[in-house]
């Protein structure tokens, strides 16, 4: 009796070790976004709203824009100054379009950036990004818009 539980044993082991492993890589390279991304672009997070690169911030006529038909990955980084009351503030983005939403991890001091990866569309297409965490600055980020191009 010994002998076949120990049996049982190994191979159940077996199985959740195999069965782990193989459905692991299937998992990440199933992804077709992930592997190849055409344009990358990064946007500040604050309690002041989104930003570009040089810190100007977007808005309804100053707009995000990405190019047509490209997967393009969006990362968001904390950009909080250490005097500003929402240096401890922790922000999520959500990306919103046709396809449906997509959410960066959580931003904040110890983890500042996230990315969000998306595949353009046409021309005219648009998204809309927003926090989705209660935080300070909320009304700030609450619109981006993101515009195909």
């Amino acid at each position: 009796m010994k002998g076949k539980a120990f049996r049982i044993f190994v191979f159940a082991t077996a199985l959740t070790f195999f069965g782990g492993s193989l459905h692991l890589p299937a998992a990440l390279a199933s992804s077709v976004l992930s592997s190849k991304v055409d344009v990358e672009i990064m946007v500040k997070v604050s309690q002041k709203g989104f930003s570009d690169e040089r810190g100007k911030l977007f808005s309804p006529k100053n707009f995000l824009k990405i190019p047509k038909g490209q997967v393009v990955r969006i990362t968001f980084v904390f950009d909080e100054s250490m005097s500003s009351l929402s240096y401890g503030d922790t922000h999520q983005i959500a990306i919103t379009g046709a396809g449906g939403t997509k959410e960066s991890e959580k931003i904040w001091v110890f983890s500042k950036k996230s990315s969000v990866t998306l595949q353009s569309g046409k021309d005219g297409d648009a998204f809309r990004a927003y926090c989705i965490i209660d935080c300070i600055g909320m009304e700030h980020l609450n619109n981006l818009l993101i515009k195909v191009v």
